[in-house]
């Protein structure tokens, strides 16, 4: 009796989950509330269309909104792509999970990494610029504030 008591309720809960998976984005998944994993390799991704963004860049968001900020998103980059020299009021945190890549700083510092690295920048930082290296380029940002960008001239 215990037994088939112990399965119902794991049918009851196991049910429950599968069905809030079925409503998220392929790749997504979530076992209970404020929960979210990610098969990134099952994304669905998007273009990412921004003024003075060159195509070829895609989105996938894993949770929250752009709009009204908390947003997480993956970006997906081709080889040799060049994130142009922009800023955010938000503050911004970096993972990156794949590709080599050049960070170029305000001033025009270079500096060469590869994956996994980090980066945490606070709002109104000076303006960055990324390169991508030879291979396609994956990493995930955090915005704790609504997304904006500011496109700035190009390095000195």
């Amino acid at each position: 009796m215990r037994f088939a008591a112990a399965a119902g309720v794991f049918c009851l809960f196991g049910s429950a989950a599968m069905a809030q998976s079925a409503a998220l984005p392929k790749g997504i998944y979530s076992f209970g509330p404020d929960q979210t994993i990610a098969d990134i390799s099952k994304m669905e991704w998007a273009p990412l269309k921004l003024d003075g963004f060159a195509p070829g860049i895609e989105i996938a968001l894993l949770r929250g909104d752009l709009a009204k900020g908390g947003a997480e998103i993956l970006l997906r980059t081709p080889p040799k792509y060049v994130v142009p020299n922009h800023s955010h009021t938000s503050d911004e945190v970096y993972v990156w999970l794949k590709g080599a890549f050049t960070y170029i700083a305000a001033d025009g510092t270079r500096q060469e990494m590869d994956a996994p690295a980090y980066i945490s920048l606070p709002g109104n930082a000076p303006p960055h610029t990324i390169e991508c290296g030879d291979g396609q380029c994956v990493f995930y940002i955090r915005y704790s504030r609504p997304f904006d960008l500011q496109a700035m001239p190009k390095h000195p």
